[in-house]
């Protein structure tokens, strides 16, 4: 609130009295350089410029009404075009002062209210359209100095409210979804505390996570991410409650803020409903876009009273999530504390083995169930660390890939593979074809091609004796480069194949386009055939398809007789699995095909 300093008398010397702009109800310029302030009950001098005062006492509601007058809109109870009387008064017992315009001025004060009435976003008759075209009229109709004084204070200070408010608005939202940030959900959490403690209600966080989405950006490119990530948000902050909030953290990262709730089930109702706003694909530039979210959950007051740590331990669980294969939501709990201190070190670690050369490739055989022999080999990498001994694929593969990291481990691999194929042909032993897995991130460098051509030059391996293994939900996103990219590793000679066939979103119109040289049957099929009569019958047709096709099967995972003589039966082609052999390092599979040991077929 500005303070206003005024003198009883106006005259030099006179003691300085201060006094609150919303006393105020009228000033009058009586000469020059002497203003009368009006409150309700007194009057005081001001040795002021005029001119000055509506842009300073602006904010505060004060408008000129004529070459004469600065009212306080705030006091107007009434206004009376036809007499051009302003009515003011703020205590409905005393006669209300009169401000007189002019009748000359009348339009003025039509003017200027309209103004007001549509300038402000928060007014009910707010139109910015009408806004300018009602300025742009008054403007080229007006020919007094003091009024067009007036109009330009209002533009002025309009224009920057407008700018201030959008500075606002930037600094608590986020600029692609237009979701509060991070920022505005901390002051809104922290505001909810409050209350919390007063009535004794439950909150709830809730740390969202898309699965995967790294691999909708490497694939489709970030503009597609962005739509999706803009989609996704509107789907939230309609699924939202008007008195919770939903911001976005960062990235593919959303917070959820629940309040009052009376029970924790609620959190889980909650996140439940999730997976089902998400089950209708996203339809970006043609394409559609599958995707599922990873949530955890931390209360208040249970899991923590400050907003940090609600927002890691909600962090926590979700990544718990994450290790548990995603599309799915867990609580916070106090061990998993220990679990997210193993993953962060872990990280730490794995950034630093690929130098310190703690990484193995392992060889699992790929046999012809043609005749028993060892056709070839996949490519398994193993990560032996000095401290904790082999850590287990499972663990760190999934991070490598969160991480990135799996690019220069991926790369590793089919360099390390290529050389040591290339080696026991050297060494006399038959061609074997071997097969190394490819991630998404890494099949979609803009480099890829030209990485395979490069190792297989350094290493001198034919490519005919290079399968590049490429999971299904690689090949269903960004079709054309999927397809001009294997039109070029086939003109290398370089054989492709479709790995976990049948656990992702299966086209088989994509299946005959690729034209792939050999399909794996998912172990999740295999573990169950002999069982499970749905497995059976979905083995059956993914063999009795890639025949039809022309592509080889492959069925992995395959560790009991029972499940070998099933895949025999059924005409599979390949086999991998412990009913043969175990993944080994380098030097063991060399004895295995010195020893040239096969599978006894019945």
């Amino acid at each position: 609130m500005q303070k206003i300093p005024v003198t009883r008398d106006g005259k030099r010397g006179s003691e300085i009295l201060v006094i609150d702009a919303n006393d105020v109800v009228k000033i009058d310029r009586i000469r020059e350089r002497e203003i009368i302030i009006h409150t309700q009950d007194e009057q005081f001098y001001l040795d002021f410029s005029f001119d000055n005062l509506e842009e300073w006492l602006f904010e505060d509601g004060f408008r000129q009404l004529d070459s004469a007058n600065i009212v306080n809109m705030n006091h107007v109870k009434e206004y009376d075009s036809r007499k051009g009387l302003l009515y003011l008064g703020t205590e409905p017992n005393k006669r209300p002062k009169t401000a007189s315009a002019a009748r000359i001025h009348r339009e003025h004060v039509d003017n200027a209210l309209q103004l007001i009435k549509t300038a402000h976003n928060t007014a009910t008759d707010h139109n910015p359209e009408v806004y300018e075209e009602l300025f742009s009229r008054i403007i080229s109709e007006t020919n007094d100095y003091q009024l067009l004084r007036s109009y330009a204070t209002i533009r002025a200070v309009n224009e920057r409210k407008r700018a201030e408010e959008k500075i606002q608005h930037m600094a608590y939202h986020d600029a692609l979804t237009n979701l509060p940030n991070r920022l505005m959900f901390d002051e809104k959490l922290k505001a909810c505390f409050s209350d919390a403690e007063r009535n004794g209600s439950a909150m709830a966080v809730i740390f969202f996570d898309l699965d995967r989405f790294k691999v909708i950006n490497d694939t489709l490119g970030h503009h597609v991410g962005d739509q999706l990530l803009q989609r996704l948000a509107q789907k939230l902050q309609g699924y939202v409650h008007d008195k919770d909030i939903v911001a976005r953290f960062g990235g593919d990262e959303f917070i959820i803020l629940l309040t009052n709730i009376a029970h924790p089930d609620e959190a889980a109702h909650f996140a439940a409903g999730i997976p089902e706003l998400l089950k209708e694909p996203f339809i970006i530039e043609g394409q559609e876009l599958f995707v599922t979210a990873s949530i955890g959950i931390s209360l208040y007051p249970h899991d923590g009273i400050e907003v940090d740590t609600l927002l890691k331990n909600a962090d926590i669980a979700m990544y718990r999530s994450k290790e548990k294969g995603g599309n799915s939501f867990h609580y916070y709990h106090p061990d998993m504390n220990k679990r997210s201190m193993h993953r962060l070190n872990l990280e730490i670690h794995l950034r630093k083995a690929l130098e310190r050369k703690e990484f193995a490739v392992y060889y699992q055989p790929i046999v012809d169930l043609k005749n028993g022999s060892v056709f070839g080999m996949e490519a398994l990498v193993r990560w032996h660390h000095p401290e904790w001994g082999m850590v287990s694929p499972g663990e760190f593969i999934p991070l490598a890939e969160e991480t990135g990291l799996i690019v220069p481990i991926g790369n590793w691999v089919l360099r390390q593979a290529c050389r040591q194929n290339r080696e026991w042909q050297r060494l006399g032993y038959a061609p074997l074809v071997v097969s190394v897995n490819i991630s998404a991130i890494q099949f979609h460098q803009m480099n890829f091609v030209q990485i395979v051509v490069d190792a297989l030059q350094e290493s001198g391996l034919a490519p005919d004796l290079l399968c590049l293994e490429i999971t299904e939900n690689i090949a269903m996103n960004n079709v054309p480069y999927i397809l001009d990219t294997m039109h070029k590793l086939k003109e290398l000679g370089v054989r492709i194949s479709i790995d976990d066939f049948g656990t992702g979103y299966s086209s088989l119109s994509y299946l005959k386009r690729f034209r792939v040289h050999t399909l794996k049957i998912d172990q999740s099929f295999i573990r169950d055939v002999t069982s499970d009569e749905d497995n059976a019958a979905i083995v059956t047709a993914l063999i009795a398809m890639s025949h039809r096709l022309k592509i080889k099967s492959l069925a992995e995972g395959v560790e009991t007789q029972d499940q070998l003589e099933f895949l025999i039966s059924q005409g599979c082609d390949e086999i991998q699995g412990y009913v043969f052999s175990k993944p080994m390092p380098a030097r063991e599979f060399e004895d295995l095909i010195q020893e040239n040991k096969q599978l006894y077929l019945n």
